[in-house]
């Protein structure tokens, strides 16, 4: 399907009198195979080329030297243009890049109407396409959510049905159903015979792929399959990525002596095989652990407070009652399914968004009062949006973080000492001061905005999906900066996030989304097992439901089918998401674990190792 040898492709800046002024070598010598039917993953740190490569595959970038052959078609030539992208499909990190209609059925059906799809067909084929992602064709693109605004994408490409699909990090900002549909999909098409390339940061991703290439610094830096390759973790480091948790946990059992290969590529076959080899540690009669109450806790008057909160436009309901609250100096996570209305209980806080009705109080001023000094609380609140680059605009990150300490009254000297410190502590070498916006990697953006936040001093730091997009070093690094401001600065932090795994190491409270309303509060490991808890009562609740009875249950063994438990346990975090598996399979073992060490620990001692 896909031919790539000796690709090179260059950048070049020039000034506003047309002379060059940088030349940046962002693919060197990459040779590339991809048959038809291969689900292929490209991985690599943020600015290693993988968007500028996947672009050259859709013939949005013409290389400076080497061969490229898609479908047998030469992509140097301008008459295979056209031809080339009707057969290779590309979805996009931010949706927004890539919808132009105000209704969804309106945008699926632009790609393939202005590739000469007639009438008759075209509309059948935008029927099947929202079919496939779960979306009404007469929602309305500007109240979905942005995973729901990626699910647009995505079935607008497969209404062209293309012979060939790249995903450029079109996962990062779904949750993690909506991703396991999309990837799910994926999977499906390619057994169809069409040929998928996801470019991703989420190492979990990996294990999908039947080939896997690595890019550093515009180069291939290693190519493999997924037991080549995740069998060199120290190399995989060297380039900035980290083992998956499932191969951790893989790994960690088998060095414990549970299991006799290290080569399990999903938290089931690591189940199975841990059944396999301890047959005996496994009782008949099977229960589930009780879920814990969280006891009430006092609410302090320096905290954010949510009391009643509705919020509706027109019939449509976003919220629906909320009652939370948030201690000062706390770490909290808001976690749920895209569209359940986390940005916007965010976006609450600094009163950018008003409710229909209900109260909000921070420091005890209540925000939703029309006499409220919105000025003075808007400064002690620092906010990073989902999208964090549509917050920068100055020409440079010197003056994009200054900006801030400039307008609030301060001296010019004290500005600029916070402007320094800020960029410093969020670990931008000083060679990037007056770099422009444009220069700089997704993870970089990421960190310039939240410098620009820091350099205010504020008391609270609210950040939407700030892990989202990062590749392992960049995620790393946000974390360890979250961390610090928490612990060592005693900064309230209030984050939205879809990284289970992430949540469990710093949040000392969650709170579950969906639907607008607040189902579940509280430690984070409680939270993720009465959400699994809840999950499980949901699909088999419905006796009538599609999803019940023998449908739901494997028939030779009696245990829940696949997947429903793979549906049912997808939002958790993959240490969770293995004790479950095997609590369910028999093993006197405790579901709570969220850390790797202390679940591989439980697991031993459960099989008598």
């Amino acid at each position: 399907m896909i031919k790539i040898r000796d690709l090179t492709f260059e950048y070049f800046d020039r000034d506003d009198e047309g002379n060059l002024t940088e030349m940046v070598n962002a693919i060197r010598g990459i040779n590339f195979d991809a048959g038809e039917g291969e689900f292929i993953v490209v991985a690599g740190v943020n600015g290693s080329g993988k968007s500028t490569f996947a672009k050259i595959l859709n013939r949005l970038l013409l290389p400076i030297e080497g061969t490229v052959l898609i479908g047998g078609l030469d992509a140097m030539q301008e008459e295979n243009i056209i031809p080339i992208r009707k057969m290779v499909g590309m979805v996009f990190q931010n949706p927004d890049d890539q919808l132009i209609g105000s209704v969804v059925e309106e945008d699926v059906a632009f790609g393939a109407e202005n590739i000469g799809v007639p009438h008759k067909e075209l509309v059948k084929r935008v029927e099947d396409a929202l079919a496939q992602v779960g979306l009404s064709a007469s929602m309305r693109i500007e109240e979905l959510s942005g995973g729901g605004k990626q699910k647009v994408a995505i079935a607008g490409v497969l209404a062209m049905k293309p012979r060939c699909i790249v995903l450029d990090e079109a996962t990062s900002m779904l949750d993690p159903k909506s991703r396991r549909d999309v990837l799910q999909l994926m999977k499906e098409l390619q057994k169809q015979g069409i040929t998928i390339i996801l470019i991703t940061h989420l190492m979990e991703e990996l294990l999908l792929a039947d080939w896997i290439y690595v890019m550093h610094q515009g180069r291939l830096a290693m190519k493999g399959s997924r037991e080549a390759l995740f069998a060199q973790p120290e190399r995989l480091r060297e380039f900035g990525l980290e083992l998956p948790m499932t191969v951790l946990l893989a790994h960690a059992l088998a060095e414990r002596g549970c299991v006799r290969t290290k080569d399990l590529f999903s938290v089931e076959a690591i189940a199975e095989r841990i059944y396999k080899e301890h047959p005996y540690a496994f009782l008949k009669e099977k229960t589930m652990e009780p879920a814990s109450v969280d006891k009430k806790t006092k609410v302090l008057s320096q905290a954010i407070v949510f009391q009643h909160v509705n919020l509706s436009y027109g019939k449509k309901s976003i919220l629906n009652d909320v009652c939370c609250s948030i201690e000062k100096g706390s770490y909290t996570a808001i976690i749920g399914p895209s569209g359940a209305g986390k940005s916007t209980l965010l976006q609450m806080i600094p009163a950018l968004i008003s409710p229909t009705d209900g109260s909000i109080y921070v420091d005890g001023m209540e925000v939703t009062d029309t006499s409220a000094d919105i000025a003075t609380l808007r400064k002690k609140i620092g906010f990073i949006f989902q999208y964090p680059e549509q917050q920068l605009f100055a020409k440079n990150v010197y003056e994009d973080v200054v900006f801030g300490p400039r307008n609030v009254g301060i001296s010019e000297v004290e500005a600029e000492k916070r402007a320094y410190e800020a960029i410093q502590f969020v670990g931008l070498p000083q060679d990037v001061y007056d770099l422009p916006m444009d220069k700089l990697s997704g993870g970089q953006k990421r960190r310039v905005a939240l410098a620009g936040v820091i350099a205010m001093q504020p008391d609270y730091l609210i950040l939407d999906e700030p892990l989202a997009g990062l590749d392992p070093v960049g995620k790393k690094k946000m974390l360890q900066i979250l961390r610090a401001l928490h612990r060592d600065a005693g900064i309230t932090v209030v984050v939205v996030s879809h990284d289970a795994d992430a949540v469990v190491e710093d949040a000392e409270q969650v709170l579950y989304l969906r639907d607008g309303k607040i189902l579940e509060q509280g430690a984070p490991s409680d939270v993720f097992y009465r959400m699994w808890l809840r999950e499980m009562e949901h699909m088999t609740r419905d006796k009538h439901s599609k999803m019940n009875g023998e449908q739901m249950r494997d028939r030779s063994t009696g245990r829940l089918s696949e997947d429903t438990l793979a549906e049912a346990i997808c939002e958790l975090p993959g240490c969770m998401q293995l004790l479950i598996r095997l609590r369910i399979m028999g093993l006197p073992v405790s579901c709570k674990h969220t850390q790797l060490a202390e679940t591989v620990q439980a697991i031993v001692d459960a099989v008598g190792r």
